[in-house]
């Protein structure tokens, strides 16, 4: 039969392609529940006269101990140990600009709600990435380089705090890798498929790994590579380990000046271009504050 009505003969009625009602989002970090760990201390600027944020360190509360006395004799005096870290803040942002056109063919899904949401994502993992790329770099280091981590070298990074007199909850911030080879040496230990079953590696996806050796371990992408790329380099730590701070920027009744709690969310139409852009921003920084309250732990990438 000739001349039959089939789709080749039509292209000119149909479309090439449809677009699905759902759409997927790129594999990306997203999770941001780590920032709320009580290890992490925040500190609170008293004023805004710098960019400049400084935490005092005052050696009580037992860095010393009483020494015996002579009769008669006057008690000597014990320097105090003080000390300070540093948290310098700065601006770090995020532009997209969307063209007319094309924000009216995405049909919703690239509008200001959207941006917002990714703003808000973004913002958080950038402060886990510069936590990150301060707990790389503590003193004290656990684990072998090129060598897979194992659950010995978080005995040692545990056992390393707790000679420092660090104390409470323990953050462990390690990259997925890292976490991984830790639960490939928990089965080459010996854990049973019930214990696994119960919820020994039953961990998840999640950034959020659980409670082990009383050590609360997340997981982030964030965590850098170390040894020119040969190695991860996450830690584990307790509060005063790292110190951040952030300014919150004044929205000065812009409505489209949107405040985050944390950063900002920008609305600027670019008429001319007959473009829109969505800026994020956040003033923030991070530092190593007690440096014996740290482990880092550099194993194999």
């Amino acid at each position: 039969m000739a001349d039959e009505i089939v789709p080749s003969t039509i292209g000119d009625l149909i479309a090439g392609e449809v677009m699905a009602a759902e759409f997927l989002m790129l594999l990306a970090a997203s999770e941001d529940n780590v920032l709320m760990h009580p290890a992490l201390m925040r500190a609170t600027a008293s004023s805004r006269s710098s960019t400049v944020v400084r935490v005092p360190h005052l050696g009580l509360a037992g860095t010393n101990i009483l020494s015996s006395t002579t009769p008669g004799s006057e008690v000597a005096n014990t320097a105090l140990t003080v000390g300070s870290t540093d948290v310098t803040i700065a601006m770090r942002a995020l532009r997209y600009t969307r063209d007319d056109l094309a924000g009216y063919i995405a049909d919703g899904k690239l509008d200001a709600p959207m941006f917002a949401r990714a703003a808000v994502i973004s913002i958080a993992q950038t402060l886990i990435d510069l936590i990150a790329n301060v707990t790389d770099d503590f003193t004290s280091t656990t684990g072998t380089s090129g060598v897979n981590a194992t659950w010995n070298d978080i005995i040692d990074a545990k056992t390393t705090l707790g000679v420092a007199n660090a104390s409470g909850r323990m953050l462990g911030l390690l990259h997925p890798q890292q976490w991984g080879d830790l639960e490939s040496d928990m089965l080459s230990a010996g854990v049973s498929l019930a214990s696994v079953a119960a919820g020994s590696l039953n961990a998840g996806l999640g950034s959020f790994k659980g409670s082990w050796l009383d050590i609360d371990f997340f997981t982030s992408t964030r965590v850098p590579l170390a040894n020119t790329s040969a190695d991860r380099a996450g830690a584990i730590f307790t509060r005063g380990g790292v110190a951040w701070a952030d300014a919150q920027m004044d929205d000065e009744g812009d409505p489209n000046l949107a405040n985050l709690g944390r950063g900002c969310f920008e609305r600027e139409r670019q008429g001319t271009y007959l473009a829109t852009s969505y800026i994020m921003s956040h003033a923030a920084g991070v530092s190593k504050a007690l440096d014996g309250a740290g482990v880092s732990v550099i194993t194999d990438a």
